[in-house]
């Protein structure tokens, strides 16, 4: 009888760091150093899954604790730190609270009961599509012509080098009623940014919750400009230059592009897309 092989698919591109699957920008050893960060007393730390609305949420934290004034490419990623990804000891932030930005799992171990702790989940079919637009359009992850049946499969299986979702949501939502915790969904920003924006105001300081009630210029000034429309022309990633030294030896290390670019420029992407719920519709059939 014939037999017929079947030949896994191509999978995105992720490194081994000590054994275990990690994402392709990862500079091991910022990364070993950096794994188990425990933020100091004030700071304010977010955690998410990739493309669960990290940049957004970022944005929105930003825009609060600045009073509601736009915010450029350089300010934005100037006054966040990516805790697995850069070196950080000789930072000197502009804000009066240290923001910092993690793909990893919150882990009640590395916790500080006096720092506070952002956590936005998102639903998984919509994190799976926009992963996978991602992933094929920036050439680090060398997927650029990669299927979505088999980018599925390594969603499913946890081998894009950013744990297990469910498992990353799980750790998150465990910790939702946390003092020191804000839980917040991807879809509840979306339906009803005015009221998660001020929520979120509040939890990171009374009187940034008592700015925007008491200032309705100051709130439409957050809800403009963390629109999608306008983050759009802001979060662009030059990826032949950055700011910070490590993207640099990242970038110029693996000379990266954008397969579709931005406004023609494959030196460059856009971070921020469609932004809406359901684009999952698109992808997987019933």
């Amino acid at each position: 009888t014939d037999r017929f092989i079947i030949m896994p698919g191509r999978r995105p591109y992720r490194q081994l760091i000590d054994g275990v699957p990690r994402c392709a920008w990862l500079v091991p050893e910022v990364f070993r150093k950096n794994y188990s960060f425990r933020a100091a007393n004030g700071d304010i730390l977010q955690s998410t899954y990739p493309k669960s609305g990290t940049n957004w949420m970022q944005y929105i934290t930003q825009l609060i604790v600045k009073g509601g004034e736009p915010i450029n490419y350089v300010e934005f990623i100037r006054d966040v730190r990516l805790v697995e990804y850069t070196d950080f000891a000789d930072w000197e932030p502009t804000l009066p609270v240290r923001l910092f930005s993690t793909h990893l799992p919150l882990r009640r171990e590395t916790m500080n009961k006096e720092a506070k702790y952002i956590y936005m989940a998102r639903n998984p079919w919509d994190v799976c599509v926009s992963m996978f637009r991602m992933l094929t359009d920036v050439s680090i992850y060398r997927f650029e012509d990669g299927k979505f049946e088999d980018f599925f499969e390594a969603f499913i299986e946890s081998d894009l080098g950013y744990g297990d979702y469910f498992d990353h949501v799980a750790a998150g939502y465990a910790l939702k009623d946390e003092p020191n915790v804000f839980f917040a969904t991807y879809e509840e920003l979306q339906m009803d940014t005015r009221r998660t924006v001020l929520r979120l105001a509040h939890f990171l300081g009374e009187k940034y919750g008592r700015a925007l009630e008491e200032d309705e210029g100051m709130l439409e000034n957050v809800l403009e400009y963390s629109k999608a429309e306008n983050m759009r022309k802001v979060i662009v990633i030059d990826l032949s230059a950055s700011e910070i030294p490590e993207w640099n030896n990242i970038m110029a290390r693996n000379k990266i592009i954008s397969k579709h670019g931005y406004e023609g420029d494959k030196n460059k992407f856009c971070i921020v897309k469609e932004a809406k719920i359901g684009s999952w519709k698109d992808y997987f059939t019933p």
